[in-house]
């Protein structure tokens, strides 16, 4: 339990209590980060459910999105238009760190955020048939196994930050893990085609981070919330092509 109130008090702003980090609660915290992903992507698809049956799809997709950066705080979308900023400066890797920790969103990198809203925006209104919430339910879970993953398997960028204290605790036994866990629940919510679906989001999590760790020499806590984006959207589009063969 300290584990999970761990990762919910950092990647939400769900009340967790005021826990005094212990050594090895970091790496813990992240096994857990794919059922934090389920509870994330069940409220998503409780207000997905409330919004069409009081309205319709679209009224819906625009209250998911808008909840969905509730309840994150907006991490996972800052983390990318970041992350965006420093790509698309094509500068060397210590000035790409520099512009990450720029406080302000350049023009490039809102374009990317709202590329990727739009998206899920899309995608939301489009998935509207009865079974369809366990699709919405699902994409968090998959994004948050990723985030574990490049966690575990590649080097950070930089000695601090926010993502520095689960960089340095998280393993690869624990990737294995939250691998387990979102199996689980992939093949709970959709069957083999929920599989693919997560594995889908892990392959492209594998190759974004291999191409940013060359960009930078190492990941950091902006490209984890844009990897966990990119892979809602991967595993939201993946999904509505899949879901009808399971």
């Amino acid at each position: 339990m300290r584990a999970f109130l761990t990762a919910i008090g950092f990647l939400t702003i769900l009340p967790a209590g005021r826990l005094a980090p212990r050594p090895g609660d970091f790496g813990r915290a992240a096994v857990f980060f794919p059922v934090l992903g389920l509870l994330v992507g069940a409220v998503l698809a409780a207000v997905q459910w409330c919004g069409l049956s009081l309205w319709d799809s679209y009224i819906a997709a625009a209250l998911m999105l808008s909840i969905g950066l509730v309840i994150t705080g907006g991490l996972h979308i800052d983390g990318l238009m970041d992350t965006a900023d420093a790509l698309f400066s094509r500068k060397s890797p210590e000035r790409m760190l520099e512009i990450m920790r720029d406080s302000r969103s350049g023009a490039l990198g809102v374009a990317a955020g709202i590329c990727v809203m739009a998206l899920k925006f899309a995608a939301y209104g489009y998935l509207e048939g009865p079974d369809d919430w366990r699709i919405v339910a699902l994409s968090p879970v998959a994004g948050r196994t990723a985030i574990v993953a490049a966690l575990a398997l590649f080097p950070y960028a930089r000695e601090a930050g926010a993502g520095a204290l689960f960089a340095a605790e998280t393993r690869p036994r624990h990737a294995f893990g939250a691998l387990v866990l979102a199996t689980v629940v992939s093949a709970a919510l959709l069957g083999w085609p929920g599989l693919i679906v997560v594995a889908s989001g892990l392959a492209l999590a594998m190759l974004a981070s291999v191409y940013l760790r060359s960009c930078l020499g190492g990941l950091t806590g902006d490209v984890y919330g844009a990897i966990n984006e990119a892979v809602e959207v991967v595993a939201l589009l993946a999904g509505a092509l899949l879901a009808p063969l399971g």
